[in-house]
């Protein structure tokens, strides 16, 4: 292992990557696919599992919507929606040169929260995971 005197941590959410427009899409959707009363049923649920996990977990969300709804058509293509995301479209402009610029002193790390299955797929769906060399990913301990 090699041992560094700098390393750069970046974080993801609402830092390189606009989240706000990503939740944005995923209301928009929900509504035309759920509709507007089962969307807000999901929102109830992940603001719960928030407050619960303390980080933001939507799957998690829609797993408990699919407890209370086990016969909705429309959660595999909500599903669907959060997992093929375009996350490469939020990047915030320049995200990947910032990275880029910092590794001339250090490596570039991604420090983030989230579950242990979409946040990792939004970092490689966004190229933030090669942007740090694909090694360069850590959780934050709650």
């Amino acid at each position: 292992m090699v041992a560094h005197k700098i390393i750069f941590l970046f974080d993801v959410d609402n830092t390189l990557l606009n989240n706000d427009r990503v939740t944005a899409d995923l209301q928009r959707y929900l509504q035309r696919e759920v509709g507007p009363e089962r969307a807000q049923h999901y929102w109830t649920i992940f603001e719960q599992l928030r407050s619960e996990l303390g980080y933001a977990d939507y799957l998690g969300a829609l797993q408990r919507y699919r407890i209370e709804h086990p016969r909705d058509p429309k959660l595999l293509t909500v599903s669907n929606f959060l997992i093929n995301y375009p996350f490469a479209n939020r990047l915030y402009p320049n995200s990947l040169d910032a990275i880029e610029h910092v590794k001339q002193w250090g490596p570039a790390v991604i420090l983030s929260d989230g579950d242990v299955v979409f946040q990792p797929r939004k970092v490689e769906r966004s190229g933030l995971l090669e942007a740090v060399d694909v090694r360069g990913f850590a959780f934050l301990d709650h």
